[in-house]
């Protein structure tokens, strides 16, 4: 990278923030493998402080340059489950795992064991993938909005915009070099069953924690799950963090309102007429001026005309959204 912003033409302050956080994030992990936790952590949240408060790297939902579309406009949610129709889920199933059952939850990205998050992504497709690839009756999806109260943080930046940075002045340039960085240390995948310990999130749960230190609610990034991450604009998701104050759940979900989910082989079933109905919401995912396609370079189809996007459209035409009050009951 450092080499490509060279030929690039970059300027010196862009190649010393390339090498300063390279070193730093290898700084990170060698005191993580020393069992330094605490200053691996202290590192990485140095590297955020860094970043500051420009609105490429933090604001909120509706703001976050993380989500294509007009700044501003709704952002529409999705949340996934795996079950089949006889479960019958309603909202509160859709929701993080209580306080007293917060032993089963697992590592993951954003998210510790004890300590989980509320993933979100920005499509039914978005939680397809994330889920597992789940068969059809077994693929549960709810719409989800968010009240303005939650900052994010902006990890859904990707390195194809390199040679559209001379467009921008100095200052958002070097923001996005160190979100860059930070994206880049927090998107290893490794393909290994059965392992506890994930190396490859050691960076990324630190992020996380740090996050939560600095009053953010939240890490926005792209699935990688995908076959590439030009791939990915329908599949970027919103890890937002649990608290546990006094009570089962989160004060998160006080600002969402979420529908009833649907399984996707009921909505299968629908008549056509049901089916393509007019969505009264935007849909934020694809009313962009970017490209937004599913598959890999081999073959790719326009996210638009996918049975995905139908589903996308009928949650959130099907749900009387402006009736419901703010807040996911769970009595």
């Amino acid at each position: 990278m450092l080499k490509r912003a060279q030929r690039s033409g970059a300027d010196e302050e862009s190649t010393e923030i390339i090498t300063r956080y390279k070193q730093k994030i290898l700084e990170a992990l060698s005191n993580y493998n020393k069992a330094d936790i605490a200053q691996c952590y202290t590192i990485i949240e140095g590297l955020i402080k860094d970043i500051g408060h420009n609105p490429l790297a933090v604001d909120t939902v509706k703001q976050s340059s993380a989500f294509p579309g007009k700044l501003g406009s709704e952002v529409q949610f999705f949340r996934g489950r795996i079950g089949n129709p006889s479960c019958s889920y309603v909202a509160k199933d859709m929701l993080h795992l209580p306080k007293s059952r917060r032993v089963k939850t697992g590592n993951y990205r954003f998210s510790i064991p004890g300590n989980p998050s509320f993933y979100l992504a920005n499509s039914s497709y978005g939680c397809w993938i994330e889920i597992g690839f789940p068969s059809y009756i077994e693929f549960n999806v709810a719409p989800v909005v968010l009240d303005e109260t939650q900052k994010v943080f902006n990890l859904a930046v990707s390195v194809r915009d390199f040679d559209s940075m001379n467009e921008f002045e100095n200052d958002r340039v070097h923001c996005w070099l160190k979100l860059l960085m930070l994206k880049i240390a927090t998107s290893y995948r490794i393909n290994e069953d059965k392992r506890t310990f994930k190396s490859e999130y050691i960076i990324s749960q630190a992020v996380m924690i740090s996050c939560k230190r600095m009053g953010y609610d939240g890490v926005a990034y792209f699935s990688r799950r995908v076959s590439d991450e030009a791939f990915a604009l329908c599949a970027i998701n919103l890890a937002l963090f649990v608290d546990y104050d006094d009570g089962e759940y989160s004060p998160l979900i006080k600002h969402i309102k979420m529908d009833r989910p649907l399984n996707y082989f009921v909505f299968k079933q629908l008549c056509q007429s049901l089916k393509y109905g007019e969505c009264n919401s935007s849909l934020r995912t694809v009313n962009n001026p970017y490209i937004t396609n599913i598959g890999d370079y081999s073959k790719q189809y326009p996210y638009r005309e996918t049975e995905f996007f139908e589903f996308d459209k009928f949650l959130f035409a099907s749900w009387k959204k402006d009736e419901s009050p703010w807040g996911v009951p769970v009595e």
